[in-house]
């Protein structure tokens, strides 16, 4: 027999050993292909806490399927799976890094939601106000819109200060009627 065929058999065995749960030989097998294998995964990969996930799965992959799985030689095995490993995740890098230059950062994301919930709620207020009696939305706006005090309101519409207060008072209680369902938007809006 040439040496060739001595290290076939002899990788059948182990194979068969490991096929048959025998977790010696595992350990056997593990401890004298791991280093080379990480070795190996660390010149296509170029990080070694990587390169030894992939091996390290490669190992799990092998015990988890052990009694499945056919091998003639447990070098090429395990050069073929570390190599595809290392090409998968090399891969996996590559679609990240496409996605990663195509979505905004996290705060622009925050600012666009935040832009978005504003105009929403303008609109919605905007469209309450406008359903208010004439007088009453007049006297809501200059209050709210144009920071007007119930004092300066009364002189402007010739009106008692207790007449300012009372349409003002009406108007919210209008407005929270309209926009019960949106209260606790609202609340979240002008609060945080």
């Amino acid at each position: 027999m040439g040496v060739n065929e001595t290290k076939l058999i002899s990788d059948h065995s182990l194979a068969e050993s490991i096929k048959n749960s025998n977790q010696g030989v595992f350990e056997l097998v593990f401890n004298y292909y791991y280093s080379g294998l990480v070795i190996y995964a660390d010149q296509i990969i170029k990080d070694t806490v990587i390169s030894e996930d992939i091996v390290q799965s490669v190992f799990l992959k092998l015990w988890e399927t052990r009694e499945t799985i056919e091998i003639r030689s447990l070098r090429s095995y395990f050069i073929q799976c570390v190599k595809n490993r290392c090409i998968d995740h090399l891969r996996s890098l590559q679609v990240k890094q496409r996605f990663n230059n195509r979505i905004p950062e996290a705060e622009h994301l925050v600012m666009e939601e935040d832009l978005w919930t504003k105009n929403e709620l303008a609109e919605l207020i905007q469209h309450a106000v406008e359903d208010l009696a004439p007088r009453c939305r007049e006297i809501f706006w200059m209050s709210r819109y144009e920071n007007l005090k119930v004092a300066e309101i009364a002189e402007k519409m010739d009106i008692s200060k207790r007449t300012v207060e009372k349409q003002i008072s009406k108007a919210l209680k209008i407005l929270r009627l309209k926009l019960v369902d949106y209260l606790s938007l609202l609340i979240l809006y002008f609060f945080y």
